[in-house]
């Protein structure tokens, strides 16, 4: 637990879904490594990009949930906003530390915490429910471009 690292016990069996945890997975652990190191301005852009997307990926799976008719959307949605809530409240401690470093770091663990945790539970049951309505959910996962946030250019 708390290794921010995909593995294969994190498969959901939804191509889409695991290449998206998988992308947050490795961001969370960038997160982590920048705070940690001190880049703190790296680990505010790893911040501000794992917020966009995991409200995106939120959303996607929430779609895709409604489009099958899970029966346990409203449940899994309201998972996602506590997250979300979680989440504006810590970046807004973290916005007024005088120890911004350990807040980011303490951050990165949180979410990998609560992704692991999420994904072998309710993301499991949701991706069997979806995998029983459509089979070509278990394709594989395509391969996009890193989709990870680089740091301004020093020009």
């Amino acid at each position: 637990m708390g290794t921010a690292i995909w593995r294969p016990d994190l498969a959901t069996g939804v191509a889409e879904i695991d290449r998206q945890h998988e992308e947050l997975l490795a961001n969370v652990t960038m997160l982590r490594s920048a705070a940690r190191t001190g880049q703190v301005g790296m680990a505010e852009l790893v911040l501000t990009f794992l917020e966009r997307y995991a409200a995106e990926h939120f959303a996607s799976e929430e779609r895709a949930m409604w489009q099958a008719g899970y029966p346990d959307l409203d449940a899994h949605w309201s998972l996602h906003l506590a997250f979300a809530t979680e989440l504006a409240r810590r970046k807004a401690e973290y916005q007024e530390s005088p120890s911004p470093a350990d807040l980011l770091l303490e951050m990165g663990m949180w979410m990998d915490r609560w992704l692991e945790d999420h994904v072998l539970g309710p993301d499991a049951a949701m991706a069997r429910f979806l995998r029983g309505h459509d089979a070509r959910l278990a394709g594989p996962a395509p391969r996009a471009p890193s989709t990870r946030p680089t740091p301004p250019s020093a020009a």
